[in-house]
């Protein structure tokens, strides 16, 4: 036998009759029979092969290498860092597994599962994913031919679920946690005879070639620590084994330290290595902007623990707002571009240099494990939309002199700070936007951000981070086009109730003349929409093409983003305002889309 498959804790010999390997109490593992892999390989020739998975295949647990599914996978890169190491004061190194093929380093677990389902003859593959698993699987299951149902809590990010519809995969969302999505996945491959992937005994398989390619890529020098993102614990726990493995095979003389590094939110692994225990406690939810960590309970996270504590590692949690600043800091000084749950390994570092914690000299290389494109939703939470200007230099002049491009177009606070529960002063809306975006916001613009502020306090609404973020971009956007407008709204009302067709009243000005108007929608909002088109005169040719709703804070009184395009004379115009009222919003959207030309 080429492997054995063993209790994680008794360390006895476990089997089933089935294709799911993971036990019900305790995890299970692999254990290679290195003796039997020596003999396989020529160790010479292996040390100066280039690095990719295939050419780990003698290490891996599949019986007839022609059976491998891949997708020609490349090693990811191994990136040395131009200017964080500088400013830390070490030599580190970035391993970017967004090179993968789907963007993740779940790649490399789901070539291993996948195969071996193909390999004992499985009819269909099932797991349970947070996203990035859901699209690996998916993704070499299709390579594969073999059908793949992906189990997912709600709330999982779009751009993730997309590359799972794109691959065929059959998506169930569940109303749960991720934890509720791992039991019924488990459930369904027991009743039905699939395999079930995800982070069992034969996902680390994969995984662990992770660790074989860094060596490989450093010319078989050994790095001081690799610092790791835990979500489920799988993947620190491939690290270990693949540098133990190397060991073993005498391409290594010692191992570096492992530090695994949660969310603040889903610090289960940290709360347990803190309190020096080797068993994890669930937590009841993970709350957390890193969806791609966000596990209230490791299922790997004993495993996790051990490759800690036996490498002489450490488990260590950031905040979301540290997460995001590494995340930017990755993206503008180095051009990598990462999930936020990749970016807390970075994080963890500036954490360390600021408390003078982090050694000067030491060789550290941080994973990087998903692409940032897996979830910009993160970042766009954080950002301020550029400005809108006419298509004319003037504009851009009055923008560029002012030094307006100095501002901060992302802003990393936590977005629940109240900012201004009363009505403040310009200059006190100039000070706190000088304070959070920058010095160069001159009285004007405070003037139109002081507005809108008014406005929001007018409705009852406290204005918090999110908020002023908001405000700020909608002020922005708010083109200097006061001589231009010609379309006003006076005053509307709407009236709706269950299952009854929303109704809607209006009263406009257009060009110092006053216009009424009723209709009705299916909802309160095509009310108000139908009515605004209705009271405008019928010799402009307009129509509306498009219609979005963005939310950034949170809570049934967050302020809500409307952006709807209008087709205006044969010419396409946006329309974009804030409020925390979704049919004001509308409708000076509406407006401002009316009154662009």
């Amino acid at each position: 036998m080429m492997y054995q498959l063993l209790d994680f804790k008794t360390k006895e010999i476990v089997t089933t009759d089935d294709f799911v390997f993971a036990g019900e109490n305790t995890p299970w593992q692999v254990q290679m029979d290195l003796d039997h892999i020596r003999h396989k390989i020529n160790l010479d020739y292996f040390v100066t092969a280039t690095p990719c998975l295939s050419k780990y295949l003698p290490l891996m647990p599949i019986k007839h290498p022609a059976n491998f599914v891949s997708l020609r996978e490349t090693a990811t890169p191994l990136v040395k860092s131009k200017v964080i190491g500088k400013q830390l004061g070490i030599e580190l190194y970035f391993k970017v597994e967004g090179k993968n093929p789907t963007g993740s380093f779940k790649d490399r677990g789901s070539a291993v599962d996948i195969t071996l389902a193909k390999e004992m003859g499985a009819k269909g593959v099932v797991l349970a994913s947070t996203g990035n698993m859901a699209a690996s699987c998916s993704c070499y299951a299709a390579a594969a031919k073999m059908p793949c149902f992906i189990i997912v809590p709600e709330g999982v990010s779009m751009s993730k679920l997309a590359q799972v519809i794109s691959f065929g995969g059959k998506i169930i969302q569940v109303k749960g946690s991720y934890n509720d999505a791992v039991d019924l996945a488990y459930k369904i491959a027991k009743s039905k005879k699939f395999f079930l992937a995800g982070d069992y005994a034969f996902r680390v398989e994969g995984q662990k070639t992770a660790g074989f390619e860094i060596i490989d890529q450093m010319l078989f020098q050994v790095p001081d620590e690799v610092v790791v993102p835990v979500g489920c614990g799988t993947n620190i726990t491939a690290y270990a084994k693949g540098f133990s493995e190397y060991q073993a095979l005498g391409l290594i003389d010692n191992i570096p330290s492992l530090t695994g590094v949660q969310a603040a939110g889903a610090n289960s692994l940290v709360k347990a290595y803190e309190a020096k225990k080797t068993t994890i406690e669930p937590l009841l939810y993970a709350d957390t902007i890193a969806t791609a960590i966000a596990v209230p309970y490791p299922i790997d996270g004993d495993k996790a623990l051990e490759a800690i504590y036996q490498t002489g590692g450490q488990a260590v949690s950031v905040s979301d707002v540290e997460m995001l600043k590494a995340q930017y800091a990755l993206s503008t000084q180095e051009g990598l571009f990462v999930e936020s749950a990749s970016a807390a390994t970075v994080a963890h570092l500036f954490k360390q240099h600021e408390q003078g914690l982090l050694p000067k000299g030491k060789r550290i290389v941080c994973v990087l494990s998903g692409e940032g494109l897996k979830d910009p939703n993160v970042v766009l939470k954080s950002a301020i939309q550029p400005p809108i200007i006419y298509p004319n230099e003037a504009d851009f002049d009055k923008l560029y002199n002012s030094r307006f491009f100095e501002n901060k177009s992302m802003l990393f606070f936590e977005q629940n700070t109240v900012i201004f529960a009363d009505e403040p002063t310009v200059s006190q809306v100039k000070e706190k936007l000088n304070e959070l975006f920058g010095d160069h916001y001159d009285e004007s613009f405070a003037q139109k951000a002081q507005a809108l502020i008014k406005r929001f306090l007018a409705k009852g609404k406290s204005i918090y981070v999110s908020d002023l973020q908001d405000i700020v971009q909608d002020a922005r956007e708010m083109v200097d086009h006061e001589n231009l407008d010609s379309l006003k709204v006076i005053s509307f009302n709407v009236s709706t109730a269950q299952d009854k067709i929303a109704k809607a009243e209006v009263t406009v000005s257009l060009d110092g003349q006053l216009y009424y108007a009723s209709n009705q929608g299916v909802g309160p909002v095509d009310a108000i929409i139908q009515a605004l088109c209705k009271a405008c005169p019928s010799e402009v040719n307009y129509q509306l093409t498009d219609y979005k709703v963005q939310i950034r804070g949170q809570g049934a009184d967050a302020v809500v983003y409307v952006e709807l395009k209008m087709l205006k004379e044969g010419k396409s115009s946006v329309g974009k305002a804030i409020s925390p009222d979704i049919i004001q919003a509308s409708v000076e959207a509406f407006i401002d889309a009316y009154n662009i030309y």
